[in-house]
């Protein structure tokens, strides 16, 4: 992920943090639509699990110039989501849920550069988590 990518995530994500409420209720949405199964899996109300979703992705924007820093809160969170029930499986449909949220809420300005630039942070989130769990189940 080169700095210009950084910038448009940054920036894109900017516009949606004053419409986070609806872009969770939109993920969520999505996100069932395309995994039923795994709806069971959130015990919690889904406006504070949008909350907790719009913090890490918000943690995770900021701090993609300081990997360091951002690594371990991700391989955390997927430690966290094997005691949850999520599956490796479910991170491909967490990202088509995402992409799938920000060309709903971005619209028009959601171009095929910053769906890239997206498209490579949820890469990186996504593997650290990934990583992270087969070692916490191996």
């Amino acid at each position: 992920m080169n700095d210009q990518q950084k910038k448009l995530v940054q920036s894109s994500f900017a516009r949606i943090v004053p419409k986070s409420e609806y872009a969770a209720q939109v993920f969520y949405t999505r996100f069932f639509e395309l995994v039923p199964e795994v709806k069971h899996l959130f015990k919690s109300e889904l406006k504070t699990q949008g909350i907790k979703l719009f913090q890490v992705i918000s943690f995770t924007v900021c701090s993609l110039d300081n990997m360091d820093e951002l690594l371990p809160l991700l391989q955390d969170l997927g430690q966290k989501h094997v005691k949850y029930g999520a599956k490796e499986q479910h991170y491909q449909y967490i990202g088509e849920a995402l992409l799938w949220t920000l060309e709903k809420v971005l619209k028009s300005d959601f171009t095929p550069e910053i769906q890239q630039a997206w498209i490579d942070v949820y890469s990186v989130m996504s593997a650290a988590m990934i990583e992270a769990a087969q070692q916490q189940t191996a």
